[in-house]
């Protein structure tokens, strides 16, 4: 069986192709096969494109903008190497010509953020799958909408509960989504693991690199604002130790996906104000310590902890004993989560 999986573009930032990565070897081990969508921002007809091009490797000032220089060149790899992909896809209408194209029985949109309206809008109605066709099965596994609030309009939230109908099922990420979902779309849906947590550490380290730092380390890997990071950080800094940061915000070619995963395995603390960066630190029992993010959405990681039976104002102390009970509730969500998708692919 060939099932899609819809999700953000995957290029730009470690837990959004990590948890395709995931949701991918899942799908594998059951025995299915996962294409991911290479589902682009909608461009402009080909020869605008090619003259574009042109401009910009002409230098001319309006059109070439070298600050712009891609800086997650050393992520995409991972993906080229673990995941198999469509064709790249940059236009609505060509969206409804690739589920028969690759002969899928099922297409899967999620995980992280897709529902978030900024995000799914700009691709009309696709991450809502609009361009399925009738007799492929539709499933939304562990969808987010990014953060509390409802930020459709009613115009919009009317279309979105009649695509929703068509699903053979609904599931989100955070208890908020449960609630946005019954009170704006009047459906009851189910709450599940982030893909990420389908896996093991024992499923990461196939990928992971070695122990890059043979020194004791703190581990920062921060979204925000930079300056905010250095204030909030700097009193759990210990100066005998040394200090790894990765600003998804700075002017610098970031690390590999196999080197980031390296420096959360081996890091003594992890300082963070990312999801993905505590789930990892949860997956490789690490002591951590999780910020707010100064850019929304912070409901995602409290959600995950109140699952666990978390408190991130003591997850710097955790014991062996403190992640082996975060970890024994860990398993049992996951298998949950498991059971979802295998019952939605079963029937």
């Amino acid at each position: 069986m060939t099932v899609g999986i819809l999700t953000h573009p995957q290029h730009r930032n470690y837990g959004g192709i990590l948890q395709c990565y995931a949701l991918s070897i899942f799908l594998i081990k059951k025995g299915y096969n996962p294409i991911v969508f290479s589902r682009t921002i909608d461009k402009p007809f080909f020869l605008k494109r090619w003259i574009l091009n042109v401009l910009s490797a002409l230098h001319i000032p309006r059109y070439y903008h070298p600050e712009t220089i891609d800086r997650t060149v050393r992520m995409r790899p991972f993906a080229e190497k673990y995941l198999k992909r469509t064709d790249t896809i940059c236009s609505q209408r060509a969206m409804k010509k690739v589920c028969r194209k690759y002969g899928m029985n099922v297409v899967i949109v999620g995980s992280d953020q897709v529902w978030r309206a900024d995000f799914a809008l700009s691709y009309g109605y696709n991450y809502f799958l609009d361009f399925v066709p009738n007799g492929i099965k539709k499933i939304a596994y562990a969808a987010s909408f990014g953060l509390s609030e409802w930020q459709y309009t009613d115009e919009q939230t009317e279309r979105i509960k009649n695509l929703l109908k068509d699903f053979r099922a609904v599931s989100v990420r955070e208890e908020d989504a449960v609630g946005l979902c019954r009170a704006n779309l009047n459906i009851e849906v189910c709450q599940v693991l982030d893909p990420t947590l389908l896996l093991s550490a024992e499923d990461y380290d196939t990928v992971c690199s070695n122990r890059l730092i043979d020194d004791p380390y703190v581990f920062v890997y921060w979204l925000g604002d930079k300056n905010e990071m250095n204030k909030l950080i700097f009193p759990y800094i210990q100066v005998q130790m040394k200090v790894v940061i990765i600003n998804l915000r700075d002017d610098v070619e970031q690390v590999s996906i196999e080197d980031w995963l390296s420096y959360i395995k081996y890091a003594n603390c992890v300082l963070t104000d990312s999801f993905h960066g505590c789930v990892f630190s949860l997956i490789y029992h690490r002591p951590f310590k999780v910020f707010e993010n100064n850019m929304g959405g912070n409901g995602r990681t409290q959600s995950l902890l109140r699952q666990l039976g978390a408190d991130c104002n003591d997850s710097l102390t955790l014991s062996d004993q403190g992640f082996s009970e975060i970890q024994n509730k860990i398993n049992i969500l996951r298998d949950r989560s498991m059971s979802f998708i295998d019952h939605c692919l079963d029937n």
